[in-house]
């Protein structure tokens, strides 16, 4: 497991947060699951959590 910063974009608000997962693609589709149709980017922070 990693940390990746995701940086959700809604057609109205920006938000910036922190989550833990194995891939940056599980990070993106959490977002996606939580926000719906939106903009989601996901960079790894730091080293792997392994």
């Amino acid at each position: 497991m990693s940390t990746f910063s995701v940086t959700v974009r809604t057609q109205t608000e920006r938000f910036e947060y922190a989550a833990i997962a194995a891939s940056s693609g599980d990070a993106i589709q959490a977002a996606l699951d939580h926000f719906g149709v939106c903009g989601v980017t996901a960079k790894l922070k730091g080293a792997s959590q392994c």
